[in-house]
């Protein structure tokens, strides 16, 4: 069986939008929310455990799936109001790993600028200095140590905007589409009732 192909038997999919669904159980609506977290409750964070668990069913699903989170809650209380908690509370979570993923992407940015700055720098003189006479030792160390830290912070500008930057930028793809997941509830014990 293909890698891509695994989440399949993995998570059910919604046969009406075609979203991928994640099934979460909580016992009740307080679940959702970090149990040390006392701040107001509209603002309270998401429980860690949670985060982790829709991370590594992230990973498993391709980014190009869309998302629906079903929480089915074993009470029989059933609260709009705490439903809509949850979901204010699950953007804000969301939005906020946002801004901070821009802001690592901005910063791998401004690093990369500064490294390729200070490359051309070296490298620039470097050239202007290239002339002189180099039989002395210090003019020739002094020539190859410009030589030398062009080339490695020029190598540093590169990889910081080629490489160390697909991370934020996965990351973030990942987040807008949590941000973009349908959210739902499911009640296990007002459906028991009826049966």
């Amino acid at each position: 069986m293909k890698k891509n192909q695994k989440y399949e038997t993995l998570y059910r999919k919604n046969k009406y939008s075609g979203r991928i669904i994640i099934d979460i159980a909580l016992e009740d609506y307080d679940e959702f929310f970090h149990e040390w977290d006392n701040s107001a409750f509209k603002k309270r964070d998401i429980h860690p455990e949670l985060v982790q668990f829709l991370d590594l069913c992230s990973e498993d699903i391709p980014l190009r799936k869309k998302l629906e989170l079903v929480f089915s809650l074993n009470t029989v209380k059933i609260s709009k109001e705490k439903e809509e908690l949850i979901r204010e509370s699950y953007q804000n979570y969301y939005k906020s790993s946002e801004r901070l993923e821009k802001r690592k992407t901005k910063k791998l940015i401004r690093k990369s600028a500064i490294s390729l700055f200070i490359s051309i720098i070296l490298l620039f003189s470097y050239g202007l200095l290239i002339d002189f006479d180099k039989s002395n030792i210090i003019t020739r160390v002094l020539l190859e140590s410009l030589l030398i830290g062009g080339w490695v912070f020029a190598w540093e500008a590169v990889h910081l905007l080629f490489i160390d930057i697909i991370e934020p930028f996965h990351r973030r793809r990942e987040i807008e589409r949590f941000l973009k997941a349908k959210l739902s509830f499911k009640y296990i014990t007002h459906f028991l009732q009826y049966y």
